[in-house]
């Protein structure tokens, strides 16, 4: 259950006790991170190894993943929930986690320092996700990406009629316009947006069978070319650059 004290959206260590042993959970946790992780490989023009700001990191669990597929320099995640914070558990060398409002400056977030912000399944819990945006381009270098990720709005009402999905708030419904208007107005230019996970590789988890992120990705890229199947696909992807 989500704490009623806290702002709509933010999860507590139910959320996490469950991302460490329900299949679905964690495939949806490595997804997004595998997904992030090539984003960066694909787009980025710093060839070191990246620092990394991950908003909304809940547990650590996707920053943990991220900072391990990119063998990154450092990691940071910010999070709210204190109650996600003390789930982490132990995380790699350079890695942290901190507790603050990712719409508001940070003291411990340092300005054009991080070549990669991510923000993965927040951007539709928050009621001003522009302020994220700002927060977002004010940490990147020039040239910095962010990749963001939220769930296609159809299967979002899916999943949540059927509980798949419990105790969620979604104030926003994200689809290709929203993420190109939000990037133009906070100083980025939109790389790439696209939808990932199919819904039949997807819903694999739940009947435990074992789904990896990169055949879930390579799948994925194999029916996107054929347009009928555009509906069947249950996540968002966002990847925008930070103008130099």
């Amino acid at each position: 259950m989500v704490n009623s004290n806290m702002p709509k959206g933010v999860m507590n260590q139910d959320y996490s006790r469950d991302r460490k042993k329900k299949n679905h959970l964690i495939y949806r946790y490595k997804s997004r991170a595998f997904e992030a992780a090539r984003a960066f490989q694909k787009y980025s023009s710093h060839q070191k190894k990246p620092n990394i700001l991950d908003f909304g990191c809940a547990d650590g669990f996707a920053l943990t993943e991220t900072h391990k597929l990119l063998n990154a320099n450092l990691s940071l995640g910010v999070e709210y929930s204190e109650d996600l914070i003390n789930s982490a558990g132990p995380l790699p060398p350079s890695c942290s986690i901190i507790k603050g409002d990712v719409t508001k400056s940070l003291d411990q977030v340092k300005s054009g320092n991080f070549e990669l912000v991510t923000a993965l399944a927040i951007l539709e819990h928050l009621d001003e996700p522009i302020d994220l945006f700002h927060r977002a381009h004010d940490a990147l270098k020039p040239e910095g990406l962010i990749v963001a990720t939220c769930p296609s709005p159809f299967w979002d009402k899916v999943s949540g009629k059927f509980k798949l999905h419990e105790d969620e708030f979604h104030a926003f419904d994200f689809n290709r316009n929203a993420f190109f208007s939000l990037a133009a107005k906070s100083g980025f230019e939109a790389l790439e947006y696209r939808k990932f996970m199919s819904a039949p590789v997807g819903f694999a988890p739940y009947l435990k069978i074992p789904m990896s992120p990169r055949f879930s990705h390579l799948f994925d890229r194999i029916i996107s070319t054929f347009f009928i199947f555009n509906w069947t696909f249950v996540n968002q992807i966002f990847v925008a650059q930070k103008k130099s």
